[in-house]
């Protein structure tokens, strides 16, 4: 190596020491301040995002290798210049009073005031609270989430010779305190910044895979409402769709259904969020102007509204549990109300219809509740136009066969619009090809495909995840897509992973371009060797037990038809519908959202 490629090296290097110094003492003012006392629940807000704000620097700084193998590639110059900066903002108490009116003075043992320096220095004299038990709301459930940062914390905490000093404030200013975030905010992003492409859509990723596992965690709305303020600041992939997602989780929250089916949340905790009003709205039958006399089998019809074309999925009721499932109704109809984001491949409800007496179902114990979707809102359908209703299940044997980029697009809408439901603390019980819907208008028709769709409709037994299940009626060809554990007299109480089961039973149809009955009937069967082909009737029976059989990992043979998608629509596709199908339900507490999360991330990698 030349003289000046020596040079250049023990600088670069001397660069890199001096920014990890740099690194470890922003970590340090980081858990400092954080570890202050507590002065409110503004002082928690500002420490919540604090906590965000430490975690996006540490990922930052494990994505460039700063404590192992940093890349000499990146300008530490620059990068030195930033986190000097940032280290001063932490740890210059100084600084903090004039600059921004937060004024942390240490305090002993018993709690009272002591003198105070013009910095914020590490003690081997005052004994401070382990990093991890100290934390509450965000910072305790990244400690469960990601226990490697906090332990990093404590481990450059110890490697500095010591413990931290314990603070209190003296002095705490809401909007002073919101500019200092917004200075460690703009550093943050600064460094992230000097990432190369692949790097930053790395950490923008992991942040909001880690929002979305805080969201779907978090049982405090003030909790979710932080993390909407984040998304506003921070650089996170789809952030519109995360906070569309807290939005929903706040809104079950405000509803009553909380952490689990009997708690009761402080009317504090219960504050809805900012800019949406929770309204149910009750519609008018005589506004309402059919277009047939007849349902669908799902209980579906196509109507006019106020003139306006609609959808309305009726839930059938048993007189017996009336007051308790039509606040379920109520629930559902709220929810679906406010999915707003582009994520959610849903029909926007404008409300519900009472209990209505011109259907007189089969069952003499059975009433009646409608939701009602205006189209002229979801799917762009002209307010003078009835459309034509298409449900998926109907198009395996149209003349048009989409293409695989089309079908990974379907796959795609039907995957985010779980993963948001989970996410905010909603089952949606009866995800089925038939429940996935387009509507044809005259320019917009599935056989010129631009149809509009699709979207996840069939709500009827949609639910919070910490809510009393409801029995589904056993409709054999519903049965097809539901868990084996969710079936029969000894069924499982319903959860996450039995949505999943049912999305990749949808996966596969999407895959193959054929329906589940289909597909099942060509698995092979000891119980029955009369197929359905020959019989001229469908035997449920044996398409339950080709059923069951897919899910015998050790048997490929019976797997046939899992074996097939990797042909028809590649090795991406054939293990996103895996994930689903074996999705593992052990989570006694049901939060894991991890597979959906994966699957919609493989599935927007072949979406091209």
């Amino acid at each position: 190596m030349s003289a000046g490629g020596l040079e250049y090296a023990a600088g670069a290097g001397g660069l890199i020491s001096l920014s990890l110094t740099l690194f470890r003492g922003c970590i340090q003012g980081f858990e400092i301040v954080q570890l202050a006392a507590h002065a409110g629940s503004e002082a928690d807000n500002f420490r919540c995002k604090l906590e965000v704000e430490q975690y996006r620097l540490m990922q930052w700084a494990e994505c460039i290798g700063l404590e192992e193998q940093p890349s000499e590639r990146l300008n530490w110059t620059l990068v030195g210049d930033v986190l000097k900066q940032m280290e001063a903002l932490l740890l210059d108490t100084q600084m903090l009073k004039k600059k921004y009116r937060l004024d942390l003075v240490p305090a002993d043992s018993e709690g009272s005031v002591v003198s105070s320096s013009s910095a914020i220095t590490k003690t081997t004299n005052t004994t401070t609270p382990a990093i991890n038990t100290s934390k509450t709301g965000f910072g305790k459930l990244l400690s469960k989430l990601r226990p490697e940062f906090p332990l990093a914390s404590s481990r450059i905490i110890d490697e500095s010779n010591g413990s931290i000093k314990k603070l209190k404030w003296a002095l705490f200013d809401r909007a002073k305190a919101a500019n200092l975030i917004s200075d460690i905010v703009h550093f943050n992003n600064s460094l992230h910044n000097l990432l190369d492409n692949v790097q930053q859509d790395f950490v923008k990723s992991a942040l909001a895979s880690l929002l979305r596992d805080v969201i779907s965690r978090s049982n405090a709305t003030s909790e979710l409402e932080i993390i909407r303020e984040l998304l506003t600041s921070s650089d996170v992939t789809t952030p519109a769709a995360i906070a569309s997602a807290a939005s929903l989780k706040q809104i079950r929250l405000v509803l009553g259904l909380g952490p689990n089916i009997n708690s009761v949340e402080e009317p504090a905790q219960r504050a809805p969020p900012e800019g949406i009003k929770i309204k149910l709205i009750q519609l008018k039958p005589l506004l309402l102007q059919r277009e047939s006399a007849h349902l669908s089998p799902e209980g579906r019809e196509l109507a006019r509204y106020k003139a306006k074309p609609v959808v309305i999925e009726w839930k059938f009721i048993d007189r017996n549990h009336e007051k308790e499932l039509k606040t379920r109704v109520d629930q559902v109809a709220i929810l679906l109300a406010h999915t707003y984001d582009t994520s959610f491949h849903s029909l926007h409800c404008i409300g519900f219809l009472p209990k209505d007496p011109s259907y007189q179902p089969e069952d003499a114990n059975s009433i009646c509740y409608g939701l009602v979707f205006d189209l002229t809102i979801s799917a762009n359908v002209p307010a003078h136009i009835v459309p034509v209703l298409r449900p998926l299940s109907t198009l395996f044997l149209d003349a048009r066969k989409p293409s695989l980029n089309e079908r990974c697009a379907i796959a795609l809408a039907l995957t985010e619009t779980v993963l948001q439901l989970h996410t905010s603390g909603w089952l949606h019980k009866g995800i089925r090809s038939d429940n996935m819907l387009y509507f044809d208008t005259n320019d917009s028709m599935w056989e010129f495909g631009n149809a509009n769709g699709p979207f996840l409709a069939g709500y009827e037994y949609a639910r919070p995840t910490t809510a009393h299940t409801e029995v589904m009626p056993a409709i054999a060809e519903h049965e097809l897509y539901r868990h084996p554990r969710s079936q029969g007299l000894t069924r499982a109480n319903f959860r996450r992973s039995f949505d999943l089961f049912a999305m990749g039973c949808v996966l596969l149809e999407i895959g193959l371009w054929s329906s589940l009955s289909d597909i099942l009937e060509q698995v092979p069967s000891e119980s029955s060797k009369t197929s359905t082909a020959r019989s001229g009737r469908v035997d449920w029976v044996r398409l339950q037990n080709a059923k069951t059989q897919l899910l015998q990992t050790d048997d490929f043979e019976r797997r046939s038809a899992l074996a097939g998608i990797a042909f028809h629509a590649g090795q991406t596709f054939q293990n996103v519908i895996l994930m689903c199908l074996y999705a593992d339900d052990d989570d006694p507490l049901d939060e894991d959202i991890s597979v959906q999360k994966d699957v919609v991330d493989l599935l927007r990698q072949l979406k091209f």
